[in-house]
C-alpha cells in the first residue's frame, strides 16, 4: 500500500486503500476497483473548499459522498461565520446529524441538473441559508448571514451558482424535518 499524502493531514486520522478482485454490479466490464477514503488533508488557499476529482469514474480520488458532504460544510466552520456555540466538533456533529434525518437522506443524494458535485449541493445551500436565518426561537448557526461571503468560501467563487440556493429555504417536508430536530437538539 502506497498512499501519498501531501500538506499536513491533521491527528487522528485514517487513510485506507481498499482493493477489491471483481465486482459484479459495479460495472459489468469492471474487474478492479480501488477505492480510496482519506480525510484531513489541508485546503490550500484559494482552492476550492469541497473540491472533488474531475471524473467521477476515478473512485480512488473521492470520499464517501457523505464525507463529501461533511467537507464541503466544514469550510464554513470558522469565528468569522458561526457562532462560538457551534464552532469545531460541535458543528460537524450537527450537520452530521441532519444528514441523518429520513427527509434529507431521501433528497440529499439526488444531484439533478447540477454539474461537478455527487450530491445535491442545493439542498445543502438551502439548509444553510436555513441555519443561518432561523428565527423561530431555536437559535441560528451562522451569525451575520451573508450569502456572498459564504459562497465564496463553500466554491472559491462569489458568484457560483451556490448562491442562489443560499437564499431560499428548503422544502416544507424538510423545514419542518429540520425544526423538529432542533427543537429536540436545543431543549
Amino acid at each position: 500500500m502506497d498512499i501519498k499524502i501531501e500538506g499536513n493531514p491533521g491527528t487522528g486520522n485514517t487513510f485506507q486503500e481498499i482493493h477489491i478482485g471483481t465486482v459484479q454490479n459495479y460495472n459489468p466490464n469492471a474487474t478492479t476497483v480501488i477505492n480510496y477514503n482519506g480525510t484531513g488533508a489541508e485546503v490550500k488557499e484559494g482552492q476550492k473548499c469541497g473540491a472533488k476529482a474531475k471524473n467521477p469514474m476515478e473512485m480512488r480520488d473521492l470520499l464517501p459522498v457523505r464525507g463529501q458532504i461533511l467537507s464541503y460544510v466544514s469550510c464554513l466552520n470558522t469565528k468569522e461565520l458561526v457562532y462560538p456555540e457551534w464552532v469545531g466538533k460541535k458543528y460537524l456533529d450537527l450537520w452530521d446529524r441532519i444528514l441523518s434525518l429520513p427527509e434529507v437522506d431521501a433528497e440529499i443524494y439526488k444531484i439533478g441538473k447540477q454539474h461537478g458535485t455527487s450530491f445535491n449541493r442545493n439542498l445543502v445551500g438551502n439548509i444553510i441559508y436555513y441555519l443561518g436565518n432561523h428565527v423561530d426561537g431555536m437559535g441560528r448557526v451562522y451569525k451575520d448571514y451573508n450569502a456572498t461571503l459564504i459562497t465564496e468560501k463553500l466554491e472559491a467563487d462569489k458568484e457560483h451558482s451556490i448562491r442562489l440556493a443560499l437564499g431560499k429555504k428548503p422544502a416544507e417536508e424538510i423545514r419542518k424535518s429540520l425544526d423538529k430536530f432542533l427543537e429536540n437538539l436545543l431543549l
